[in-house]
């Protein structure tokens, strides 16, 4: 079912299902604001009004008149590629048009909807441009979105399946797609905004709940691995009761996920022995994973905000007839809550290597028996990438310098996006060596009832112990384990 961009705004949701392949298609409504916001920009442009990347050009230049509209456009957006770097990956650059369309579909840029018929084609036809990682300094992301510009108009290259990358115009024929005159004012338009952030903050915002949801099967099987050889396991802070005392929806939630997939464990037995209270990475669990699931919850919130805005400059606004100098480009809020990300995810990859560190010293006799099954090092592997998680969490927003005469303040949003994708993928990376370590006792202890959701994961890791697979192997197939 195509996703339609008319009416009502484009959702966070919507937004994923556009990257994840969904087509998209542009609806009437949404062809009849742009229509109606191109007839206010073409009669400022008749008349010779001053405005900015209409009759004037852009930054620094924005006091001096555009001679040659073609050229003009040309220009702007070959002046733009400056991205250099990783390429973007294709569900980030599907994210981010997906965004930008959203955006021109509100009719702020005054953008022709044959302009947002091309962006919907590409996604349409999965022809993915290549962007590169570094060169936005979160004042618009200048240099990614020019790329994608670049290859509306036949230039530029775009990423095969393979990863390899083919001559954009080659594509485009491919996939029957003419390349895309630009009139007057749609250089500018292509390039606004910060689409680039805003899509890959809508993908991390989903891979931060997820890694939320995997932690807590983590914590749940470290609590039967660790009890399996020490009287511990205490379920109560993970009761109802301590949840209702506290009032956090997140650590409710959290909670009630780890006593459902203890349902059933040998732990909920009343006459198991047991210690008055574990160590604070097990208690405070469902606090630290609530949080980070509820920090999720609010950047997906901030997603659907700013994709309701018109975050163009100048803004057409066809209520009040006017053509508007703003910076409503500039999504603070949105880096803001991509800061608080990352220090919750640093929170989160903190407390797993904390319950490592148990578990580790509670295999030390399987290890000097040759029973583990895995490398014993794997647990200064996760305090590495904890001190990297560290450096990751650091604010990065706040590092504006002055980059033109105008252009003296920036956001760094895409920056603080790109640092939370990092930031994931290592908490992942300790995730699955916390889940690998308790695999690893229950599999080095005597038989006992695990929980219904615990004990198809434990099955799952304990066949990839004895696969004897190296230690990147192992750890990537750990992290299936627990996404799957």
């Amino acid at each position: 079912m195509p996703v339609v961009l008319g009416a009502d705004p484009l959702t966070a949701d919507q937004l994923l299902d556009v990257a994840d392949g969904e087509p998209v298609r542009v609806g009437p409504s949404a062809r009849t604001r742009m229509a109606v916001a191109r007839n206010l920009l073409e009669g400022a442009l008749e008349r010779g009004d001053a405005v900015y990347g209409l009759t004037r050009r852009l930054g620094a230049g924005h006091g001096d008149a555009v001679a040659d509209q073609a050229a003009f456009q040309r220009q702007v957006i070959r002046n733009h590629l400056g991205a250099v770097g990783e390429p973007v990956p294709a569900v980030v650059v599907r994210a981010a048009i997906a965004a930008r369309l959203a955006h021109l579909t509100g009719g702020g840029s005054g953008a022709r909807p044959e302009v947002a018929d091309a962006l919907a084609a590409l996604l349409n036809a999965h022809v993915v441009p290549l962007v590169r990682d570094r060169g936005s300094v979160g004042a618009a992301d200048l240099p990614q979105n020019a790329a994608v510009a670049a290859v509306l108009t036949g230039e530029g290259e775009v990423l095969r399946a393979d990863g390899t990358a083919a001559p954009a115009a080659e594509a485009l024929a491919a996939a029957g797609i003419r390349p895309l005159a630009l009139a007057a004012h749609e250089a500018l338009s292509l390039i606004n905004t910060n689409a680039f952030a805003l899509g890959s903050a809508a993908v991390l915002a989903a891979r931060v709940e997820e890694l939320a949801e995997a932690a807590d099967r983590t914590v749940a099987l470290a609590l039967e691995a660790a009890a399996l050889h020490r009287p511990s396991g205490d379920l109560g802070p993970f009761s109802a009761v301590a949840s209702a005392d506290r009032g956090d929806l997140g650590q409710a939630a959290s909670a009630a996920t780890v006593r459902e997939l203890l349902a059933g464990s040998f732990l909920t037995a009343e006459d198991r022995e047991r210690a008055v209270q574990d160590e604070l990475c097990f208690r405070c669990a469902p606090q630290v994973h609530g949080a980070l699931a509820d920090t999720a919850d609010a950047l997906l919130t901030t997603v659907d905000l700013e994709l309701e805005a018109r975050p163009e400059n100048p803004l057409v606004d066809t209520g009040t007839g006017t053509i508007t100098a703003n910076g409503n480009f500039a999504p603070v809020r949105l880096a803001l809550d991509l800061e608080r990300a990352r220090i919750g995810l640093a929170h989160l990859a903190g407390i797993a290597e904390r319950r490592i560190a148990v578990l580790s010293r509670l295999a030390a006799r399987l290890r000097a028996a040759d029973r583990a099954g895995m490398p014993g090092l794997l647990a200064y592997t996760a305090a590495g990438d904890l001190a990297e998680l560290r450096a990751l969490a650091a604010p990065v927003t706040l590092g504006a310098a002055p980059l033109s005469v105008v252009e003296d303040y920036a956001t760094f949003a895409w920056t603080a996006a790109e640092a939370g994708h990092r930031a994931a993928d290592l908490v992942l990376e300790v995730l699955a060596i916390e889940a690998l370590h308790a695999a690893s006792l229950i599999r080095g202890a005597e038989p006992a009832a695990l929980g219904a959701g615990t004990a198809p994961l434990a099955a799952r890791l304990v066949a990839i112990i004895d696969d004897g697979l190296p230690a990147e192997a192992l750890v990537q197939q750990a992290a299936e384990a627990l996404a799957g």
